[in-house]
């Protein structure tokens, strides 16, 4: 997990998840080194090591000011409690929702937690970074952020892709691959795109085609720079398309038959 520059002083830390016969899923959390760091989403708990190591590779764990926690999705908040061990100065950037659902799971000390909602801000010290739900997500308490410092607008789920090979950012991908893979990811983990109403998303998108992002980084998908139009007009296509027949049980079974047997 070997950090990558995406823009002044922010960066993501990609890792990569296989999907058999699609191609990888990146998850790729950021750091943002403001004046008060920010660490963007946590990592997946499988990449725990990994994301740690990365991360305080580019900030000093009692340096962090902010974590912010788009949603509570493991692979998101995953080693949201480790952090906040890690990092005894820094507050969590969350929603009353996102709290209250790892709740099952975590206590978080609300004297650490500070609660913005879509359309609010806060500030990082030299820059005021805004939250902007995107149009697409796949819970309820998700939150995109926007830095207008730096023109980067990561949208948490949203503008995903599956890739066929690990790669920095959306211009590595041939085209016809990644508009593969972008359909595929945004009808797979949005599968509600079916029952909505075209104007009603494509003013959802407007609000993200007019921060005209210089990059639009999701977690699962390479960085995309001045793709912004590009993307929004993909996006807003999803809400017309069929949806996405997924595997079954047989087709399952017979790929398993299929895999050598040391597999």
């Amino acid at each position: 997990m070997q950090p990558v520059r995406i823009a002044d002083e922010t960066f993501v830390l990609p890792s990569t998840f296989p999907i058999p016969g699609v191609g990888l899923l990146n998850v790729s959390p950021l750091v943002i080194r403001a004046a008060e760091p920010v660490l963007v989403d946590t990592g997946a708990p499988v990449f725990r090591d990994e994301y740690l190591e990365a991360a305080f590779s580019l900030v000093d764990p009692k340096d962090v000011r902010w974590i912010f926690l788009s949603h509570d999705d493991r692979d998101h908040s995953g080693n949201i409690m480790q952090l906040l061990d890690l990092c005894p100065n820094a507050r969590v950037v969350t929603t009353f929702v996102a709290v209250g659902r790892m709740s099952e799971e975590w206590t978080l000390p609300m004297s650490r937690v500070l609660l913005v909602n879509d359309g609010e801000s806060f500030s990082a010290g030299d820059r005021t970074l805004a939250v902007v739900r995107p149009p697409f997500f796949d819970a309820p308490a998700t939150r995109g952020l926007w830095d207008p410092k730096t023109g980067v607008y990561y949208s948490v789920d949203a503008f995903g892709a599956v890739i066929p090979a690990p790669c920095e950012q959306m211009a590595d991908v041939p085209e016809d691959a990644y508009e593969f893979g972008f359909n595929w990811f945004n009808r797979v983990n949005h599968p509600w795109h079916e029952f909505t109403d075209q104007a009603k998303m494509d003013a959802q998108v407007d609000r993200i085609r007019k921060l005209d992002a210089k990059c639009i980084v999701s977690y699962h998908g390479p960085a995309a720079h001045h793709r912004s139009d590009q993307l929004c007009d993909a996006l807003s296509a999803i809400a017309s398309m069929e949806p996405l027949a997924l595997p079954t049980q047989s087709d399952i079974e017979a790929m398993m038959a299929a895999m050598p047997a040391h597999a």
